[in-house]
């Protein structure tokens, strides 16, 4: 009798065994066996909610500090698909906080001189040391994103504050940043696209920024965009969708010093034509909006986000101090079709911590032994269950 390979399973069979697993990162090392699990578990793995350990209150609960828990070893994912919050064990997190992430990997900055940056995988627990952050104007609205994986021998991160207007690159394994020289601009985003980094700002004006040495940018000439002239108050979003490059405009009220979103518009770029073209319906897909983590899905693959919606989260960092005082709903939905928001994800955790967009990147590792080892280990599990729940009936 011939020997099964655990690879030639039928999709069907994974798909039970993989939506009987309680822990969502236990789904994301099955993704790690071979290439046909990865497949499945990318159409089930739901993205994350990335809760930040920013923040801290003086004793009288006047004013806000920007300081982390210095003794916490771990970071805090919500499941948008249960509302769970689920604890990783983290101890490279000690003394150190995180500011987002990107392709899977958290981007950690110790508190303490000289700043240390890791990109940090909090599944695996891989690390990859960056240059410290003293170069960067070290800052609460720090952000950090990446060109590909950090396991990719091209990736290039990007450095960025919103407020002081730094910018800078380097590679993994640089020991300094590489600095945009003259470059004051506040911004709104950025974004890998199709190979190059491009930013915009909260006035409209779009940036091609070239990562050389030296460093420049270049502004790209567009058709000025329109915005709702009654809300001064809005932010720019830079999101990839179906190979397109898309602008999302979030309009915003500041009643009571704090924010709360109202309104949203999207707009497609049109390359040759150098203008901004209105888009009222994004299809069978989701948009997932962050400051430097947004992203768009097909729903199909994902059964808690609804079509031709965008889901926005609160990841303006200085507004905690007034969500800790009253209830504040800045993280939902918002239906094109109908204009209609959502509120969502409404928990004292969300409402009180700056939000990320954290989406697991399968990876078939090649690390010799390393594979091996979890996968003999997720197979007798998995064999183990299936033996009890199904192959007895």
């Amino acid at each position: 009798m011939a020997q099964v390979q655990w690879s030639d399973l039928p999709v069907e069979i994974l798909l039970l065994i993989f939506q009987n697993l309680k822990d969502p990162f236990d789904v994301y090392r099955c993704g790690l066996v071979c290439v046909s699990w990865k497949s499945v578990v990318t159409t089930i793995l739901p993205p994350f909610l990335l809760l930040s350990n920013v923040g801290g209150f003086s004793d009288d609960m006047t004013s806000f500090q920007f300081e982390a828990s210095l003794n916490k070893q771990s970071c805090s994912l919500f499941n948008t698909q249960t509302n769970e919050t689920h604890e990783i064990f983290l101890p490279e997190v000690e003394k150190c906080w995180f500011s987002g992430s990107s392709f899977g990997w958290l981007i950690t900055i110790c508190l303490e001189p000289p700043h240390e940056v890791h990109l940090l995988n909090p599944l695996t627990r891989d690390r990859i040391q960056l240059p410290a952050a003293r170069q960067l104007r070290l800052r609460s609205d720090l952000r950090v994103i990446t060109s590909a994986s950090p396991l990719n021998p091209t990736c290039l991160v990007l450095a960025i504050n919103h407020l002081k207007g730094a910018l800078a690159f380097c590679r993994p394994g640089d020991k300094s940043w590489t600095l945009f020289e003259d470059f004051c601009r506040r911004l709104d985003d950025v974004i890998h696209y199709k190979g190059e980094f491009y930013a915009v700002n909260s006035l409209g004006n779009f940036f091609h920024l070239h990562c050389n040495t030296p460093a420049t940018q270049k502004v790209l000439h567009l058709c000025p965009i329109e915005f709702l002239q009654d809300e001064p108050l809005h932010r720019n979003y830079l999101v990839e969708l179906e190979g397109k490059l898309l602008l999302v405009v979030r309009y915003m009220h500041m009643p009571f010093s704090s924010y709360f979103t109202y309104e949203f518009e999207v707009y497609e770029l049109n390359w040759v034509e150098k203008v901004w073209i209105k888009v009222i319906n994004i299809g069978n897909n989701a948009i997932l909006l962050g400051t430097g983590s947004s992203i768009s899905l097909p729903v199909s693959y994902f059964r808690n986000f609804k079509a031709n919606c965008i889901y926005f989260i609160d990841d303006n960092i200085k507004d905690i101090y007034f969500r800790s005082l009253r209830v504040v709903r800045n993280t939902g939905s918002y239906n094109m079709a109908t204009r209609q928001i959502e509120y969502l994800y409404e928990s004292s955790l969300i409402r009180s911590s700056p939000l990320n967009w954290f989406v697991p990147e399968v990876i078939c590792r090649k690390k010799k032994g390393t594979m091996k080892s979890w996968s003999s280990k997720i197979r007798r599990s998995l064999l183990n269950w299936y033996t009890k729940n199904i192959g007895t009936t």
